[in-house]
C-alpha cells in the first residue's frame, strides 16, 4: 500500500480520514446542543422581568463607546427578559406570557403563543409555535418543557436550521438528560433545500455527552439521491477536535497494479501522546495486505514507525513488505540525533503499490543513525553511520559510511574575521567486491575577512584543504594517500539604485554588479577513490563557488573570474520585489586538469552565459525563467520557463517547459479551471520531448511522450461536491500505472471515498484543498 501523507510529528493530531469524517458531527453537535437552555433561564426569570419596585431608580443605560465581544460573565445572575401581549399568574406560584410571548437572555431567545414558568419547581412550558434561536441557530416545534434546576427536559417534534452550516433537520423528539447530555430519537440532518434533499443522514438515536467529548448513535443511515449508500447499526464520534479512537472512513480506488481495493482503516487513541492506526486493505488483483502507523511524542524524543505487509501477493505468490522507522531525540546528556531507516521486500515494491510517481521512483532507501552534541564552547561533534538499500536501477548504490566522525567549529567576528573548521574521518564501505575503500580523512579550515559598507562589500578568503587516506583496496594504485590543497578567493559587489516608474508606476531599480575571484593551485588527484563528489550543476549558485565539485575526494584546481549583474524592479512603500533580471558568465584564465573518471577536463576559456528574468504582471500572472547559453556551440544546453496565472481564489493555470540536454525535456501544463457555473476541470498533462538520456529523478531512460498525466472533473450541486480524477504515470520503460479517484464531498458532513487531493496538491502548483469547515462566527450571528 503506498504511503500517504500524515500530519507533522510535532502536531500529534487524527489522521486526516477522521478529520474529515467527524467535520459534519462536530459542526452540526455544537448547534444542536443549543437548542437545550441549559441554564438559559434561572429561578425567578419572569420576576426579573417584571418592573421594578416603586422606590428603586429607574434603570438608566451606560454609554459603550464600542461593542465587544466579551461575553457576559456569571450564570444566574444574567437578566431574563419577557414580553407579550398578556400576563397572567399566581404569586410565588406561575406566571403565563400569552400573545406572542417571548423570552430574552444571554444570546438566547424563546418565542411561543403562551410561556408559563412554575416557580415552586423550576420549570418552564412553551406551547404552540415554539421557536428558539440560540446563537443563530434555530429550533422550532409545538411544545418545550425544561427543568432550570436539573436541565432536563423534552423538546416535541422539532425542526432545526444552522445559518453557519446551512444544515437542517428533524427530530420526533429531543431530550434533555442534563446540563451535558442530549438525545436526539428519529433525527436527521441535511444541508440541501428542505423539499427534496439530494442526501440526507437519518438516526433512530443520537445521542451527546459535552462532558465526555463524544457522540454515540443507533441504527444510521446515509442516503443520497434516494439511494442508501451507508448504514451503521452503532456509532460514535467525538464532538470537538479531540482524538478519539474507532474506525475511520472506509475509501475504495481503483488502480491499474492492485486492482479495486478497499482500505477500512481502524483510528487507536491510545493517550494524548501516542496513537496508532491499522489500515486493512483488500485489493482484487493483490488480495490481503495490512498496515500500520504508530506515532508517539514525548518531551525528549518522538517519532514514526510503518509497515506494510502483504503475506501472499496474489500476483507473484510471494510475501512483500515495507517497513518506516524514524525517530529523533535530543536533551540526553546534550546529545541529539536520530535514526531514518526504510526498506522493502523487492525491487518492485513501490511500482506495485505506490500512488505516484514521486513514490514509484524511490530507488535508495536509507538506512541511517545518526548523534551530535557540542563539545567545548563552539565545537560542534557529528557521529553519523550511513547505510543504503538500492534497487532497480540504482544498483550498485552509492558508498555508505561506517562510520563519519566530524567536528566543526564556527567563529564569527574575532577582531573582524570569520573562522569556520572541519575535521572529518570516515570509513567508506563499497558497494561492489572489487571497488576502492577504506578510511578518509580530512580538514578544512577558512578564514574570511567581510566588509560591508553600505552600497559595496567585498570578502577576501583563504582555505587550506588536508586530506588523508588509509585504503583496505585502491584498484592498483596505492592505499597510503594525502593532498594539501590551498584556495584564495574575493567577492566583491556593488549597489547602485535609482527611482523610475516601470509600466506606469513608481519602482526603485537596483543594479548589483558582482565579481568573483578563486584560485586553487594543481595537485594530483588521479588515483584518489571517489567516494562521493560529483560534478556540481551549472548554476548562479555554483558561479559563486571555489570548488566545482560537490564531496571532499576531489579539489578543483581553478583560477577563474566570474561576473554577474542582477536588476531588481522593487516596489517603493512595501520593498517587495516585482521583477528581477540576471546574467553571469565564468571566465577561465587556465585549463582544468583535476576530473572525475571518465569526464573530460574543462578547457574553455569562458563558461556558457547564464539567464534569469521572474516577476510579477499584477492580476494574479507572474513568470520565472532561465537560460544557459553555450557560446562555443551557439547552443542552449539548458531551458526552463514558468507562468502561472491565478485570477481569483480556486483558479490557477501554469504552462512550464524544463530542457537539460540528455537528461530532461518536458512540457507541462497544469490547470483547475471552471467550465460552467458547476463543473470545474482539474489537470496536468506532462508531455517528454527527449528520446534519449536518462531523467534525472527516477532514473528511467527517456521516451517521447506523456510521463505524467491528471485529469479531472468536479461537480458543485448545492449541498455536495462530487469529483471523479484519473492518473496514469510511467514507472519504468514501456511500464506505467493508471489510477481512478472519485469522491462525495456532503457540504456540512464530511467526505467520502478516495483521497484525491495529495495527487491534485503535487501536480498543479498553487492548488489548495477547499476549506468547506466554517470558521469562528461572532456571537451576535444570527442576533434577532
Amino acid at each position: 500500500m503506498g504511503r500517504r501523507q500524515k500530519p507533522a510529528l510535532r502536531n500529534l493530531r487524527p489522521l486526516p480520514a477522521l478529520s474529515r469524517g467527524a467535520a459534519g458531527f462536530a459542526g452540526v453537535i455544537p448547534a444542536l446542543l443549543g437548542c437545550a437552555l441549559a441554564a438559559a433561564l434561572p429561578a425567578g426569570a419572569l420576576a426579573q422581568a417584571s418592573a421594578p419596585d416603586a422606590g428603586t431608580q429607574p434603570l438608566r443605560l451606560r454609554f459603550e463607546s464600542r461593542l465587544g465581544e466579551r461575553k457576559a460573565a456569571g450564570g444566574d445572575a444574567l437578566p431574563v427578559y419577557g414580553s407579550g401581549e398578556r400576563l397572567t399568574g399566581r404569586t410565588g406560584r406561575d406566571s403565563t406570557l400569552e400573545g406572542e410571548a417571548e423570552l430574552r437572555r444571554a444570546g438566547t431567545v424563546l418565542r411561543a403563543d403562551r410561556i408559563t414558568y412554575y416557580e415552586a419547581d423550576e420549570e418552564v412550558f412553551a406551547v404552540g409555535n415554539v421557536r428558539v434561536n440560540r446563537d443563530g441557530n434555530v429550533f422550532a416545534g409545538p411544545q418545550l418543557r425544561l427543568r432550570l434546576d436539573t436541565s432536563e427536559g423534552s423538546f416535541s417534534s422539532p425542526g432545526y436550521y444552522f445559518p453557519q452550516y446551512r444544515g437542517r433537520g428533524r427530530a420526533a423528539l429531543i431530550e434533555f438528560l442534563g446540563p451535558s447530555r442530549t438525545r436526539f430519537r428519529e433525527a436527521s440532518y441535511t444541508t440541501c433545500e428542505p423539499d427534496d434533499p439530494d442526501w440526507i443522514l437519518q438516526a433512530r438515536t443520537l445521542e451527546l455527552d459535552e462532558e465526555e467529548g463524544m457522540g454515540t448513535g443507533r441504527s444510521a443511515s446515509l442516503s443520497f439521491m434516494g439511494l442508501k449508500i451507508l448504514a451503521l447499526p452503532a456509532f460514535a464520534f467525538p464532538l470537538g477536535d479531540e482524538r478519539k479512537s474507532g474506525f475511520l472512513p472506509p475509501t475504495l480506488a481503483i488502480n491499474s497494479r492492485t486492482g479495486l481495493d478497499v482500505v477500512v482503516p481502524y483510528y487507536w487513541n491510545i493517550a494524548p501522546n501516542r496513537d496508532f492506526t491499522l489500515y486493512p486493505r483488500l485489493s482484487t488483483r493483490r488480495g490481503a495486505q495490512f498496515g500500520g502507523e504508530f506515532r508517539y511524542l514525548e518531551p525528549r524524543f518522538s517519532g514514526q514507525i510503518d509497515f506494510e505487509v502483504n503475506p501472499s501477493d496474489l500476483v507473484t505468490g510471494e510475501s512483500r513488505h515495507y517497513y518506516g522507522l524514524q525517530h529523533a531525540f535530543n536533551g540526553y546528556a546534550g546529545w541529539s540525533g536520530g535514526w531514518l531507516v526504510r526498506g522493502v521486500s523487492d525491487d518492485n515494491y513501490f511500482i506495485d503499490y505506490s500512488r505516484s510517481i514521486l513514490t514509484a521512483a524511490d530507488r535508495v532507501l536509507p538506512q541511517r543513525f545518526y548523534a551530535s552534541r557540542v563539545v567545548g564552547r563552539d565545537w560542534s561533534l557529528l557521529l553519523d553511520v550511513q547505510k543504503w538499500q538500492p534497487i532497480l536501477d540504482a544498483r550498485p548504490g552509492p558508498y555508505e559510511r561506517v562510520p563519519q566522525m566530524q567536528l566543526r567549529q564556527v567563529k564569527r567576528d574575532v577582531a573582524g574575521f570569520d573562522i569556520d573548521t572541519t575535521l572529518d574521518a570516515t570509513l567508506f564501505a563499497s558497494p561492489t567486491p572489487t571497488g576502492p575503500q577504506g578510511w578518509r580523512m580530512f580538514g578544512n579550515t577558512q578564514v574570511s575577512w567581510p566588509i560591508v559598507r553600505p552600497g559595496w562589500s567585498i570578502v577576501p578568503k583563504v582555505s587550506l584543504h588536508a586530506t588523508a587516506y588509509q585504503l583496505d583496496r585502491n584498484a592498483g594504485f596505492e592505499t597510503t594517500l594525502t593532498r594539501v590543497v590551498p584556495t584564495f578567493s574575493v567577492d566583491a559587489g556593488l549597489v547602485f539604485e535609482r527611482e523610475t516608474r516601470f509600466f506606469g508606476r513608481d519602482t526603485i531599480q537596483t543594479l548589483e554588479p558582482r565579481l568573483f575571484y578563486a584560485r586553487t593551485p594543481y595537485r594530483d588527484q588521479s588515483t584518489f577513490p571517489v567516494f562521493d563528489s560529483a560534478t556540481t550543476d551549472f548554476s548562479f549558485a555554483q558561479l559563486f563557488s571555489e570548488n566545482t565539485f560537490v564531496g571532499h575526494d576531489r579539489i578543483a584546481d581553478v583560477n577563474q573570474l566570474t561576473a554577474a549583474a542582477v536588476s531588481r524592479m522593487v516596489e517603493p512603500s512595501t520593498g517587495a520585489e516585482r521583477m528581477r533580471f540576471a546574467v553571469g558568465q565564468r571566465i577561465y584564465f587556465s585549463d582544468q586538469r583535476v576530473t572525475l573518471p571518465g569526464l573530460p577536463p574543462v578547457t574553455d576559456g569562458k563558461s556558457d552565459i547564464l539567464l534569469a528574468a521572474g516577476g510579477k504582471f499584477g492580476q494574479g500572472m507572474s513568470f520565472d525563467t532561465g537560460l544557459q547559453y553555450s557560446l562555443e556551440s551557439s547552443r542552449i544546453p539548458r531551458f526552463s520557463a514558468v507562468w502561472r496565472w491565478l485570477p481569483r481564489e480556486g483558479q490557477v493555470l501554469n504552462v512550464g517547459t524544463r530542457y537539460r540536454r540528455e537528461e530532461i525535456g518536458q512540457f507541462d501544463t497544469s490547470w483547475r479551471w471552471p467550465l460552467s457555473k458547476r463543473w470545474m476541470s482539474m489537470g496536468r498533462l506532462n508531455y517528454s520531448f527527449l528520446d534519449s538520456g536518462r531523467d534525472p529523478v527516477s532514473g528511467i531512460p527517456n521516451q517521447r511522450g506523456i510521463v505524467e498525466s491528471v485529469l479531472g472533473l468536479e461537480y458543485d450541486a448545492c449541498c455536495w461536491i462530487s469529483r471523479f480524477v484519473i492518473q496514469r504515470y510511467t514507472t519504468g520503460v514501456d511500464t506505467s500505472t493508471t489510477a481512478f479517484f472519485f469522491q462525495l464531498e456532503l457540504k456540512g458532513l464530511g467526505r467520502i471515498g478516495s483521497d484525491p487531493f495529495d495527487i491534485l496538491r503535487r501536480n498543479i502548483p498553487g492548488f489548495r484543498v477547499p476549506d468547506v469547515t466554517p470558521g469562528p462566527t461572532s456571537r451576535y450571528f444570527g442576533y434577532e
